[in-house]
């Protein structure tokens, strides 16, 4: 219901810009500007938003090549306990393959908590930046008198002018070119 109240307001008054014929008159005498962005284009274009992803990607091969080498040892672990095994007691051979088993356990828990660290490092780099967006479009919109941005999908109609993405792109990447993310292990 709220969705269809926004897209009502927003049918509103792109009506009475498109029916008053000069949007800054119509501005003028109901007080009220409305821009518009193109998110696609600023999640696109934003050099922070590429940051996050060549730092998660980044940090994903560390830990695949971590994962590859633990792996390849607990192979070779594997290996060396099914050589002993005919020359083992049984009780001893039970022992070896439980902490085997234990090893192989810690390592998938290990993987899985690079997983959940990695995604936690990139969902709190994407808050910052839409943080930091939010900073930039009101800097934006203060600026230029603006007082109601939406994003461009919402509108049926904007007048170019009155479109922040340009400014909003290049004021991002100049104030906030990359956003560093934090893998905390524990």
């Amino acid at each position: 219901m709220q969705g269809l109240s926004r897209i009502w307001l927003v049918f509103a008054l792109a009506v009475a810009c498109g029916v008053g014929g000069n949007t800054s008159a119509w501005a003028d005498e109901h007080g009220t500007r409305v821009a518009v962005i193109e998110m696609a284009r600023i999640l696109g274009e934003a050099t922070a938003i590429h940051s996050i992803r060549i730092q998660g990607e980044a940090q994903r091969r560390t830990y695949a090549e971590d994962t590859q080498r633990e792996s390849e040892r607990l192979r070779g672990v594997r290996d060396e306990l099914q050589q002993q095994a005919t020359l083992l007691t049984p009780a001893v051979l039970e022992e070896r393959q439980r902490a085997f088993n234990a090893e192989v356990a810690a390592a998938d828990q290990r993987a899985q908590a690079h997983g959940q660290i990695l995604q936690r490092a990139v969902a709190n780099g994407e808050i910052r930046f839409r943080e930091v967006l939010g900073i930039v479009v009101e800097e934006i919109a203060t600026e230029h008198g603006i007082e109601i941005v939406l994003p461009v999908h919402e509108a049926i109609f904007a007048v170019t002018e009155f479109n922040l993405t340009d400014l909003i792109i290049e004021r991002l990447n100049e104030a906030y070119p990359e956003i560093a993310l934090t893998f905390d292990e524990n």
